[in-house]
């Protein structure tokens, strides 16, 4: 299985942590948090609900956001 937006914000990720920052939340474009949730769902076999709340150990602030962000 591709799982092309799980990718997408796990190269956003380690692209914020390059400094050594740790990421610690991230805000999502509404876009990437339905695709992200369509993945999961085919991925694990269960929706994970409209409110994400983890991704790769971070948690996720909003899922309506502008663009994607990280907060450290």
């Amino acid at each position: 299985m591709d799982t092309v937006y799980l990718k997408q914000v796990l190269e956003n990720k380690q692209l914020f942590e390059a400094d050594g920052r740790q990421a610690l939340g991230v805000h999502l474009p509404a876009e990437l948090a339905k695709a992200l949730r369509w993945e999961l769902h085919q991925y694990y076999g269960n929706d994970p609900g409209a409110d994400l709340t983890t991704l790769y150990g971070i948690e996720v602030l909003s899922v309506d956001a502008p663009e994607i962000r990280f907060e450290a």
